[in-house]
């Protein structure tokens, strides 16, 4: 079975505090090529908050308002769905996982536009085009651990768009 889940990204520099939360991520993973300021230094940048906190980002959830399958465990250990969807942990039972980051007119791009890697393979222009990279921006993962520093690192890229993440 093939599921997937989709959030808003938007960047902001507005922040609240948050409590009630579970500690997460387990480890830092942060890369000294990563975006945005260093893990470590989150309690003094963001307090007990979160570097989404205050943003305009917002999970897109089932018709009942229901987080997907892969966030579901998050969305009851989370102190709310946007932190669940922006952080996991994901559940992709050691299958893997992907995101595609895609344009959304309600989003300025910003850091999208120059970066694209990828393109949809059911459209005449790819199909036509094998090198037609223009559709957004594309990675994954064989370790569910490595999600929230994926989204994190693209955040601070200011990818902004429709995030559409997948299992397997």
């Amino acid at each position: 079975m093939n599921l997937s889940f989709q959030l808003i990204l938007a960047c902001s520099g507005l922040h609240h505090l948050i409590t009630a939360d579970l500690a997460w991520p387990e480890y830092n993973q942060q890369c000294q090529d990563d975006a945005g300021p260093p893990y470590l230094d989150d309690e003094e940048t963001y307090g007990n908050g979160k570097y989404h906190d205050g943003s305009s980002a917002y999970p897109i959830l089932d018709s009942n308002g229901k987080c997907a399958e892969p966030i579901k465990d998050a969305c009851t250990t989370r102190p709310n769905k946007k932190t669940a969807y922006l952080e996991g942990p994901i559940s992709c039972g050691s299958k893997g996982w992907y995101c595609r980051i895609l344009e959304d007119p309600n989003w300025d791009m910003i850091g999208l536009e120059g970066d694209k890697n990828f393109g949809h393979c059911n459209t005449t222009e790819n199909f036509e085009d094998a090198g037609r990279d223009k559709d957004g921006h594309c990675h994954g993962s064989a370790s569910d651990e490595t999600y929230y520093w994926w989204v994190r690192d693209h955040w601070f890229r200011q990818y902004n768009g429709r995030l559409r993440c997948c299992c397997g």
